[in-house]
């Protein structure tokens, strides 16, 4: 740790996107300027090391615009399609991570761990002569004639460039934390509201405490007072405060959004066989009506997973489990075959930004230039990565944010101190 210091380039903020920021900064920079990373934890990248539940998801081949959001959905335009996820995978390679391509989009390194990415990006930027200056948390900046004076626990830093890439307050027990904005908000630029996303999401427990435990591919929609705002297929996971499992943590900045703006009702809607049409369903159904010596606590067998199919039967108003299939008409069927089809199960919040993998919301881009990433209101200001208010689907679309982010911020940070000279 250093007590005072004097950068070209210095970025407040080891995480993704201010470890990768420095690499292409010092690759360009040629030996040219010096480059150093501020960071307040006791080492870079410790929220890398739980992306992906340590299998690091770095990039998604379909990092188009619609996976992303914020105030100014626009905005990332310019600089993902400055820096493509084929482009990410050319740079991990070039520092030995190999990566692969799954089916669904998903680029993971062929190692599969996030550790083995962590160490390949200290590697390289060790070996371009970036100083990480750990345990070192900037409190505030201040922009002077030839540069920006910092204050810090340790001292002083100046620095001619700044790059702040402090992330978002998702994730605390990483570092995640709302004060990671101040040093934007302190010298002029605007906060959007703040929510977690990708998330888990509480639910009256009534009959979700049930199924604790039970994983299932099935369809969720998030309905606000009967409006449809989002619908995703996958793996759904009950738990005894909720929903969980990559279905419902895809959309779930949507609950996290109404949460906090208080305004109506949410619910969930699950379509537990959405592979099967109603036509198909009832016929099953029907034929489990004629099985002799099956009761109720048995119809839905062999359609869902027992303890699942017996919790969907009691949604629906059936509580009688001794009570024989023979004794269901044909309405009932239909009752049965809406709840499978369409459990509706109220929305109490989210699990927040505790158990959240990104922050929604940050300081508003429309302060930044969408090409360079610099500070409209402060020059050689620049910001990258989950500060900004832009947020993407689960799936490697965050960290390509981050990449491609921080590729932009270095690229013109580096282009301004040449003009300098």
């Amino acid at each position: 740790m250093a007590s005072v210091g004097w950068y070209d380039i210095l970025i407040i903020g080891g995480g993704s996107a201010g470890l990768a920021a420095s690499i292409f900064a010092a690759r360009s920079a040629k030996g040219r300027y010096s480059v150093a990373i501020a960071e307040k934890q006791p080492r870079v990248g410790r929220k890398l090391l739980a992306t992906g539940n340590g299998t690091c998801n770095i990039s998604n081949s379909a990092a188009v615009m619609k996976r992303y959001h914020g105030n100014h959905p626009e905005f990332p335009q310019i600089v993902l399609e400055g820096f493509s996820s084929e482009d990410t995978c050319a740079f991990f390679e070039s520092i030995g991570v190999e990566c692969t391509v799954r089916a669904d989009g998903r680029i993971y390194p062929l190692c599969v761990q996030s550790g083995a990415v962590l160490d390949c990006m200290r590697l390289e930027a060790q070996s371009l002569g970036v100083q990480e200056l750990c345990e070192l948390n900037v409190t505030a900046l201040h922009k002077e004639k030839n540069g920006f004076r910092l204050a810090t626990g340790g001292g002083k830093l100046f620095s001619r460039v700044v790059l702040i890439c402090t992330g978002g307050a998702a994730s605390p027990s990483l570092g995640g934390s709302a004060e990671a904005y101040s040093l934007l908000s302190a010298s002029g630029h605007t906060r959007t509201p703040l929510f977690p996303s990708i998330v888990q999401v509480r639910t009256d427990t009534q009959y979700i405490k049930s199924v604790k435990g039970i994983r299932v591919d099935a369809r969720i929609s998030f309905m606000r007072n009967r409006e449809r705002l989002a619908s995703e297929k996958g793996e759904i996971l009950f738990t005894e405060y909720g929903l969980s499992g990559p279905a419902v943590m895809q959309i779930s900045r949507h609950v996290s959004d109404w949460e906090r703006r208080k305004q109506g009702k949410m619910t969930a809607v699950l379509n537990l066989l959405p592979d099967m049409n109603k036509e198909n369903l009832m016929a099953s159904l029907r034929r489990r009506t004629i099985m002799q010596g099956r009761t109720m606590g048995d119809l839905l067998t062999g359609l869902l997973q027992k303890r699942l199919g017996q919790t969907v039967l009691r949604a629906a108003g059936f509580h009688d489990f001794n009570l024989p299939v023979t004794a269901l008409k044909d309405n009932d069927l239909v009752r049965i075959a809406a709840g499978i089809v369409g459990w509706e199960i109220e929305v109490t919040g989210s699990q927040g930004f505790g158990s959240a993998q990104v922050t929604a919301g940050g300081i508003d881009t429309d302060d930044f230039n969408p090409m360079t990433l610099e500070s409209k209101l402060v020059p050689g200001l620049f910001a990258a990565g989950e500060v900004l208010d832009v947020d993407g689907d689960c799936g490697g679309f965050n960290l390509q944010w981050a990449w491609a982010s921080a590729y932009a911020a270095s690229k013109a940070m580096i282009a301004l101190l040449d003009t300098e000279k």
